[in-house]
């Protein structure tokens, strides 16, 4: 195998590792933040069965540093 195949694959399987691909959910959609609503309630409204591993995953998806959300912000979020 040459040096730029086996590059092309490290790359790859790097990109499939730190995206979670494995644990990745069916897919995504967006929601927008309504006036007090916090975080756990737009993981809570995804209709998933585990709301705490919900907010986990919309932190990921949205590169957020806290749980913190404004009112009219949008996020992507998990759909099952």
């Amino acid at each position: 195998m040459s040096c730029l195949t086996l590059a092309a694959v490290m790359v790859i399987a790097l990109g499939i590792a730190a995206t979670g691909f494995a644990g990745a959910p069916g897919g995504t959609t967006t929601a927008t933040v309504q006036i007090g609503q916090s975080l756990w309630e737009v993981a809570a409204q995804t209709g998933t069965g585990d709301v705490g591993e919900t907010v986990t995953r919309i932190v990921e998806l949205n590169g957020l540093t806290s749980s913190s959300v404004e009112p009219g912000q949008v996020l992507v979020v998990p759909v099952e």
